[in-house]
């Protein structure tokens, strides 16, 4: 892809993400409607639907030939049918974003033939903007993100979401990152998989692992990790993929292999 049209998308998906991000502040101070999507706990808002529409629009004026793969859904066509895809959560956080009105983020990834090409996430209530364009490194605000402090698994801060889901209950993955918080310095839980995966490009985190998310949540946080220069994987250490759900494991490469040994040796069937 050219220089310039590689520009052209970096500084599109900058623009998506802070007006995505000013847009669902200025609705938070608004009244708005909370619906249920699969149970009490997952949750969408009027905003939700309204952000990702308003984010869908400005791209297809610019890029009416790409297609976009929304948590939302409000693209009407088949996004497989696309070379360029943009992948994009309009609030990754929702419950954060009803309850606590921070710990949210607006997530914009751009794949071009399964490669990704850029990402972004923006924490608005933080007015933080996480971005990297492949090959051009990471950045926070304009300041160069790089992982180059050596860490130890004993000595890792990580994050997890396991610890609610169903499927890790039945298969005990639960168990074994309960286990593993005994081994590590301590674990942390935000509850927006876009900004924890930022905050490992950071630094902030030294991992993040997650037994199941959809393509919308990692597709922009797993381009800023790498142009940090940390390892983003599946849990058994495969390629993520860019346009499904996944298990996902995204950390300091120092303690990568002692961390992919860690769960390998306490469950030979983590899934992918």
């Amino acid at each position: 892809m050219q220089a310039s049209t590689l520009a052209a998308l970096k500084e599109l998906a900058l623009q998506c993400a802070r007006s995505a991000g000013e847009l669902s502040l200025k609705r938070m101070k608004e009244p708005f409607t909370v619906e249920y999507k699969t149970s009490a706990s997952d949750l969408v808002t009027a905003v939700d639907k309204e952000v990702e529409k308003h984010v869908v629009n400005m791209i297809l004026q610019r890029f009416p030939d790409h297609g976009i793969l929304g948590e939302e859904r409000t693209f009407a066509e088949d996004p497989a049918k696309y070379e360029t895809l943009w992948v994009i959560d309009p609030i990754d956080g929702t419950t954060n974003f009803v309850h606590q009105q921070i710990n949210f983020s607006v997530s914009i990834a751009v794949y071009h033939k399964g490669e990704g090409l850029v990402g972004v996430v923006y924490d608005p209530s933080r007015d933080e903007l996480f971005y990297a364009v492949k090959g051009e490194g990471a950045y926070l605000n304009d300041r160069p993100l790089r992982l180059d402090r050596a860490v130890s698994l004993e000595e890792a801060l990580l994050c997890t979401s396991v610890f609610w889901n169903k499927r890790a209950e039945q298969m005990g993955i639960d168990l074994i990152v309960k286990k593993l918080a005994g081994k590590v310095r301590g674990m942390r839980l935000l509850g927006s998989a876009a900004l924890e995966m930022a905050y490992v490009a950071a630094g902030r985190l030294d991992g993040y692992v997650s037994l199941s998310l959809n393509a919308w949540d990692f597709g922009a946080g797993r381009i800023i990790v790498e142009e940090a220069g940390g390892r983003v994987t599946t849990m058994t250490g495969t390629p993520l993929p860019y346009d499904q759900k996944s298990s996902v494991m995204a950390c300091n490469p120092t303690f990568y292999e002692e961390l992919q040994h860690y769960l390998k040796s306490e469950n030979t069937d983590v899934p992918s």
